[in-house]
């Protein structure tokens, strides 16, 4: 898999960049910048570089031997990668933290480099608010797919991953999380995978992998959303409520149904997971004048060509930034720090 291709690296600049998160947008951006002749640092709290395209999404979609020789080649190029290391500046604890073994604060990459850009992706899945929800056997797909992902590459035992084989799993959510839930169910040996989506399949922006499925034996319901998760010591059923669309948002009607279940994953979405807390809620370009940048999920949800093609583009930001503002001499660092922290306790 290559993040990006260098065709031929130029003399080196008196810039020194660092990345946070090693996802297609952060490597993309170490890509082009390391090849326009900058000096790129990579902080990544995994002990490998990929981000959720090698701790994710599954084997038979990207396998990771792709996303190896894709990181090999930035090794190459010069890129310095720092693996188990977390960059903190008042993170909460999110998927994955427990691979970290180093960590590192804001502030000081604030003071050793020119420029920051923060691709840490969205680790955090977003909690489905129903009654049930916390019984065993209902997981979050995030969760779930990074477990059995794991697992397929070595760094998880199989007993880390609920057992599917001869199960019902019902899938809530129509996006591209929940479709790689349902290729991992049925390679585990699920005898039935049904999806409920809350809108009709033509709104699901994985319309044509859903269609895929479906032609391969996988139910979908439309207009259906969950009130609660059935079931006593583990998850038996989920009852949904039938929902219509009025004006363009979704409205949940009386009706009812049940559908029985051994396992239940839910897939709406995730949140961004940055080292300055909820940052989507900072002004962006006032944070961009103390040199710190944005791209990927962190940002808003991507798939994984936005999400490269957007770190090119931050990249290429970067450079013209380093090239008209003078960044130190700009902002000094405890300014940055104080800056930071006025624009996240006046937005959040």
């Amino acid at each position: 898999m290559k993040f990006y291709i260098c065709r031929e690296k130029a003399e080196p600049k008196p810039f020194k960049i660092a990345i946070i998160g090693a996802g297609p947008a952060g490597l993309t951006a170490a890509g082009y910048l390391a090849c326009r002749g900058y000096e790129v640092h990579v902080y990544e709290k995994m002990p490998e570089g990929g981000g959720m395209v090698a701790f994710a999404i599954p084997e038979v979609r990207i396998p990771i031997k792709a996303v190896r020789e894709g990181v090999k080649d930035l090794e190459r190029l010069g890129v310095h990668f720092h693996f188990r290391t977390k960059v903190v500046y008042d993170s909460p604890r999110e998927l994955g933290d427990e691979w970290a073994e180093h960590f590192v604060s804001l502030e000081r990459l604030l003071s050793e480099f020119d420029a920051l850009l923060i691709a840490t992706g969205a680790w955090k899945p977003r909690k489905l608010k129903v009654p049930g929800v916390e019984l065993p056997g209902v997981y979050d797909a995030l969760t779930l797919l990074h477990h059995i992902k794991m697992a397929r590459i070595g760094y998880y035992p199989w007993e880390r991953v609920p057992d599917l084989k001869g199960r019902h799993v019902v899938i809530i959510g129509a996006g591209y999380t929940a479709v790689d839930v349902a290729i991992e169910a049925r390679l585990l040996g699920a005898e039935k995978v049904t999806m409920a989506y809350r809108r009709s399949l033509e709104h699901s922006y994985a319309k044509t992998e859903i269609r895929k499925l479906i032609s391969e034996g996988v139910e979908f319901i439309e207009y259906a959303t969950p009130v609660r998760i059935l079931g006593e010591k583990r998850a038996q059923g989920v009852e949904f409520a039938k929902t219509r669309i009025v004006e363009g948002s979704v409205v949940t009607t009386d009706e009812r149904f049940i559908l029985d279940a051994d396992v239940v994953a839910y897939a709406i979405g995730q949140l961004p997971t940055s080292p300055i807390r909820e940052v989507v809620c900072a002004n962006e370009e006032i944070l961009k004048e103390a040199g710190i940048f944005f791209a990927g999920d962190v940002v808003a949800p991507r798939n994984i060509g936005t999400a490269m093609r957007e770190g090119r583009a931050k990249a290429k930001e970067i450079e013209e930034w380093l090239f008209n503002k003078a960044p130190r001499r700009v902002f000094p660092v405890p300014v940055t720090a104080k800056l930071i922290s006025s624009v996240v306790n006046g937005k959040c």
